[in-house]
């Protein structure tokens, strides 16, 4: 008899298929809270790293990466797949690598398109292109993003990631709006500390700098730490100062300072090797820094003892130190801009790698000395001729215009190189380096191109007389053909190789390096093939006994011509001098000519 199946009743078997279901479902769903969990844990509860990413949580965005594969490999029909692909990709921004996330975030709307989550794959798309400094893409993805979520948690990182880009794209104004709405409509944002910052930044850039040195006393007040506040103190000094109100800034620092302690004299009982600065750390280093402002100040202002006091000061202070270095900087560059005392600039730069070879400011002071020294040479050799002159001024021109950032100063060298090189091609090139200054510096185009239409007329034949009609046409002016004269073309090299030589004597014996002996044919000539065995030669014949070639006439002195010079700046007006030509190659034998064979 054959036993009867016992059937599982059907609730039962519902239930069973049930809880499978859910085992299941909690599987894919303790992967996906697994990566979760890791992402934030790097990220401490953000969105994504608004600020630089830290390394110390690439270990967490690694395993947050591996779940969120495991979530698409294992369970690719679940719920939680396209928020764990869009995971995946935030996961590289902290990684530091937003090319990746782009790719992955332009492919989310075709891998799913009926996700929920397209509009935040636009939100991290934006921030990838931003961190890519792909601003111009950065900038429509936000504002898509915010025109179809004007409610979304991720709006206040959206309008700052927008001031961000908007800012990089140089647009101040637009930069400072999108910031100015994270800060009213979020007043209790995270971002709000980021938000003032970048608006009091895009402030500065626009040139409102009221706004900007209120944001940053703004925050200032609102700083955690004592040096949180010093700088956004020195943020304020910086927006006074750069709108040239150094009364105001003056009495700013003067305040700051009268906090701070000032550091005790130095022990002169310690010998060099072992004495040690007043003070150290960041605290200890204020009152330094904020002589070295003051100092500035008084730069800036054209007071140049009362500068030279201040970073003196420092020095005594902080001796080899940091910051003794960059006072003694700034004590060269006072010399060098608000004294034009070119030589004890040179001397004070000099000493800057004697307080500390590691800072930035013994770099910079190499260059400034390597330019001043430049100078120096051609000044020195400014007597030989009025071209050697001329160049000397150029490059002192150019040390006020670009080095010195004074203009002024730099118009006033063009126009005296073109007094007294009148009707030379220095002077034409002097005039265009003047036009070019003021169109650019000045924003005086009518000025310019007056002064570039002279030297069409004055200066034909001339490379001064192109590049004035490049600059006109390329202001939208026509120059007429028949002005321009080309420059005559440089003369050729001579080919020392075409020489011809006079006939020699018939069996004149000619000795060529390195001592090979030929001889003299009847024409006179030296044919080839006629190379003698130097045992035939004998000694070679005391000078004077070989009647000598005439060659032609002498080369030129090449060696003293002036330094070859192009157009106005921003090209080189001083430009590389000119090579001598090599020397002829005397060691050539001269051919034999072929003799016409005659008809007969």
């Amino acid at each position: 008899m054959t036993p009867r199946r016992q059937r599982v009743p059907r609730g039962l078997l519902s239930l069973l298929l049930v809880a499978a279901s859910l085992l299941s479902s909690c599987a894919y769903y303790n992967t996906f809270y697994l990566a979760r969990r890791y992402y934030d844990r790097a990220n401490n509860g953000l969105p994504y790293p608004v600020e630089k990413p830290d390394p110390a949580g690439v270990q967490n965005l690694n395993k947050s990466i591996e779940y969120s594969k495991k979530v698409i490999t294992n369970y690719p029909k679940s719920k939680w797949v396209d928020d764990a692909y869009l995971l995946w990709a935030r996961a590289l921004l902290g990684k530091d690598d937003p090319i990746q996330t782009v790719n992955m975030v332009r492919d989310f709307p075709a891998r799913y398109p009926k996700s929920p989550l397209r509009n935040d794959a636009l939100f991290y798309f934006g921030v990838a292109n931003r961190q890519a400094r792909r601003y111009s893409d950065a900038v429509s993805a936000f504002e898509e993003f915010l025109r179809r979520e004007p409610k979304h948690d991720l709006v206040p990182y959206a309008n700052l990631e927008l001031s961000r880009s908007l800012a990089a794209l140089k647009r101040p104004g637009e930069a400072a709006q999108a910031a100015s709405v994270v800060i009213e409509r979020f007043p209790n944002s995270p971002l709000r500390h980021q938000a003032t910052t970048t608006r009091a930044e895009a402030y500065v850039a626009e040139g409102e700098y009221e706004r900007a040195r209120a944001d940053y006393r703004a925050m200032g007040v609102r700083a955690r730490t004592d040096e949180e506040r010093f700088t956004f103190l020195l943020k304020e000094a910086d927006a006074l100062e750069a709108a040239r109100r150094y009364d105001e800034e003056l009495a700013l620092l003067q305040d700051a300072i009268s906090h701070e302690r000032a550091p005790l004299p130095p022990d002169t009982s310690r010998t060099a090797m072992t004495q040690l600065p007043a003070s150290t750390g960041l605290a200890g280093e204020r009152w330094g820094r904020l002589r070295i402002r003051i100092g500035t100040v008084h730069m800036l202002k054209g007071d140049k003892d009362e500068a030279l006091q201040s970073y003196r000061r420092v020095i005594d202070a902080y001796p080899r130190t940091s910051l003794a270095a960059e006072a003694q900087f700034r004590v060269g560059y006072v010399y060098e801009t608000v004294a034009d005392d070119f030589e004890s600039a040179r001397t004070e730069y000099g000493k800057v790698r004697q307080q500390t070879a590691a800072s930035q400011f013994a770099a910079q002071a190499s260059q400034r000395l390597a330019n001043l020294d430049r100078l120096a040479q051609y000044r020195s050799a400014g007597g030989d001729s009025l071209a050697r002159k001329a160049e000397a001024g150029f490059l002192l021109a150019e040390q006020y215009l670009f080095q010195l950032d004074k203009p002024d100063r730099a118009i006033t060298e063009y126009r005296r190189i073109a007094s007294e090189n009148a009707g030379t091609p220095q002077a034409g090139k002097a005039i265009n380096a003047e036009a070019w200054v003021l169109r650019t510096r000045y924003q005086r185009p009518e000025a310019a191109d007056s002064l570039l239409w002279r030297v069409i007329y004055d200066y034909p034949a001339t490379e001064a007389q192109l590049a004035a009609r490049d600059y006109l046409e390329a202001g939208g002016h026509h120059v007429a053909e028949n002005l321009i004269v080309m420059p005559e073309p440089p003369a050729p090299p001579i080919d020392t190789t075409a020489v011809q030589l006079s006939p020699l004597p018939e069996g004149t014996m000619l000795l060529g390096p390195p001592g090979p002996a030929y001889r003299a044919d009847s024409l006179g000539y030296v044919a080839p093939g006629t190379l003698q065995d130097p045992a035939e030669v004998g000694p070679p014949a005391p000078v004077g006994a070989v009647p000598a070639a005439t060659i032609g006439p002498a080369l030129a002195d090449t060696t003293g011509a002036p330094p070859a010079t192009v157009g106005p700046a921003p090209p080189d007006t001083v430009g590389a001098p000119t090579l001598a030509p090599a020397p002829a190659d005397t060691t050539r034998r001269p051919v034999r000519p072929t003799p016409t064979r005659d008809p007969r």
